[in-house]
């Protein structure tokens, strides 16, 4: 029998294995966090004190006097906007019937959308659709195509009116009335009814909206960017040890 003293111990394991070890199951816990996580239309539900899921949704017109949107009886979509005008459209919740979300975001400044000087009998009109907040607007089970308004110049014949501009920029359905009822598709609710809103005018470049990264993308990106720096800290430790 071995003295106590001459009992040998147990092999010691390197740190960077233990390191490797420790990073592989942060690794599989945030991989389970990650797949886990629901996706916005799933997790979109009812809210307590939130809009009424079944409330009437709809698109609205709004025109801008360069300080703030103005809409309801003030302008309507049949108008005929004039060389210089900014409008807009916007996918909101109407629990009243009444249009009151104008188009996110800073109104368009003029000047910054349409740069460049209209021909003799055209004009240039700034546009800004809006696919209105995935949570407060949006059908149970739908994402808006946007999370940011879309920023357009149109250069059109100056007859034209506000839905003609409407269908240059995006495929667009009206009612016989006039109301649009989608715009790119959206919301899939109303699926095909109606028919084509006119166009026979001509987008160009403007300021497009860029909204922020969905969340898991963001987590996602951690992941990424925390492996990476772990592996190589894990290369530099070993290099160290040989």
């Amino acid at each position: 029998m071995l003295p106590r003293n001459d009992i040998p111990l147990p092999a010691r394991r390197p740190a960077h294995r233990i390191a490797r070890h420790a990073l592989t199951g942060l690794l599989l816990a945030l991989a389970a966090v990650f797949l886990a996580a629901p996706s916005p239309a799933a997790a979109a539900g009812p809210v307590p004190g939130g809009p009424d899921p079944d409330a009437p949704r709809g698109w609205s017109f709004w025109q801008s006097d360069g300080t703030a949107w103005l809409t309801a009886g003030e302008v309507s979509a049949d108008s005929t906007p004039k060389d210089g005008a900014t409008i807009g459209w916007r996918f909101a919740a109407t629990p009243d019937g009444v249009p009151a979300e104008a188009p996110g975001g800073d109104i368009p400044v003029f000047e910054q959308v349409c740069k460049e000087q209209a021909a003799a009998g055209k004009k240039r009109v700034a546009v800004a659709v809006d696919f209105g907040d995935a949570e407060a607007d949006a059908y149970p089970g739908e994402t808006p195509p946007a999370s940011a308004p879309m920023v357009k110049c149109v250069v059109a014949d100056e007859p034209a009116t506000a839905l003609q501009i409407l269908g240059s920029v995006a495929t667009a359905r009206v009612d016989q009335t006039g109301r649009v009822l989608t715009v790119n598709g959206y919301p899939a609710k109303a699926g095909s009814a109606g028919q084509p809103a006119p166009g026979g005018a001509t987008a160009g470049d403007g300021q497009e909206g860029s909204g922020g990264l969905p969340m898991l993308l963001i987590i996602g990106a951690v992941v990424v960017i925390v492996a990476a720096g772990a592996t190589a800290w894990l290369m530099t430790r070993r290099k160290s040890s040989v």
